[in-house]
């Protein structure tokens, strides 16, 4: 542009006239505010498309910096439910997120003859592990013997949400858990959002059967309201890889397996904030202890996830765990 003005300025001075050299000065001038203003445009123009390229480099950059929310995996309605990263886990690292769990139960020690043991809890290959073994231990409590176990318990106690785990339970009659708990000089409450007993020496149902479970106790009147419900496979649940959901409301409570609802029921009692439980337990009274071929095994866990209903943000949800 700046070229194409200079020529049309060019001039031949000795063959004009005073009054045309005037002129021509005059042409120059103006041509030369001409070519000022549009060199003063040009930058302009420049700066502004380079502000402009830096904001949409910026843009694009968040745009590609912003995670990817996961979602769970249930039926439409939890769409617009909010992942808290602060309270879930994807069990990347190579140790226990200290900050997020305890490596036992803080005020238990485990179902007698099994005992948990911090030794028993490690995160591997991208998954939290609980063991279970059958071992004796020196210098164990009296009424813990045979038996090793594990929990893993969240340093953060929630009100209502929706919880998730991916996990593969344990092939041995030493369980499998994944459930909410508070207990108080008034009242427990407990929600077992799945109990299985992995390996039977008698009964093929045990290991294919997802017990759904709910628990209210009144200490002082030594009321106790439980319920459950049993959801069945066709191949035993250490086989397969499992999807474990639970939908936790004001008014109602709401069991997953791999997005499919197994159990509804009214929100009657459970409205205090629990703790997250993972462990492994004998039940002796139950299904019974692990027949002598049952050496244990390992209850794998590749994430827990936490989302919070929209409906509840303006509502305190996440509380220090005080169960000590």
């Amino acid at each position: 542009m700046e070229d194409s003005i200079i020529a049309v300025c060019h001039y031949d001075a000795p063959s004009q006239t005073g009054k045309q050299t005037l002129q021509t000065l005059n042409r120059i001038k103006l041509l030369m505010k001409k070519q000022s203003l549009l060199r003063k445009q040009s930058h302009a123009l420049c700066s502004l498309g380079l502000v402009g390229l830096l904001a949409a480099t910026s843009v694009a950059c968040s745009q590609q910096a912003e995670p990817e929310r996961p979602m769970p995996v249930a039926p439409e309605g939890t769409e617009r439910w909010v992942y808290n990263e602060a309270i879930s886990d994807e069990f990347e690292g190579t140790s226990l997120d200290t900050a997020k769990w305890f490596d036992h139960n803080p005020s238990w020690i485990g179902r007698q003859p099994s005992l948990f043991r911090p030794e028993n809890v490690r995160v591997e290959d991208g998954m939290l592990i609980l063991t279970g073994r059958r071992e004796e231990v020196k210098d164990a409590p009296e009424g813990y013997h045979t038996f090793t176990t594990a929990a893993v318990q969240s340093t953060h106690k929630v009100l209502y949400g929706f919880f998730e785990i991916r996990c593969r339970p344990m092939r041995s009659a030493l369980s499998s858990a994944f459930w909410l708990y508070i207990s108080d000089s008034l009242k427990q409450e407990e929600i077992d959002i799945f109990e299985i007993c992995g390996r039977h020496e008698t009964d093929s149902t045990y290991p294919r059967t997802y017990f759904a479970t709910s628990h209210y106790i009144l200490k002082p009147q030594n009321v106790q309201i439980s319920d459950h419900v049993t959801h069945m496979s066709d191949v035993p649940w250490p086989d397969r890889t499992i999807v474990a959901g639970f939908k936790w409301t004001r008014d109602e409570l709401v069991w997953y397996v791999d997005g499919k609802e197994i159990r509804r029921r009214k929100n009657d009692y459970w409205h205090s904030p629990e703790t997250i439980n993972f462990d492994s337990e004998a039940f002796p009274t139950w299904w019974g202890l692990p027949g002598e071929q049952d050496q244990g095994g390992e209850f794998q866990i590749e994430y827990f996830r936490y989302w919070t209903d929209p409906k509840s943000m303006d509502e305190l949800t996440i509380f220090e765990n005080d169960m000590k």
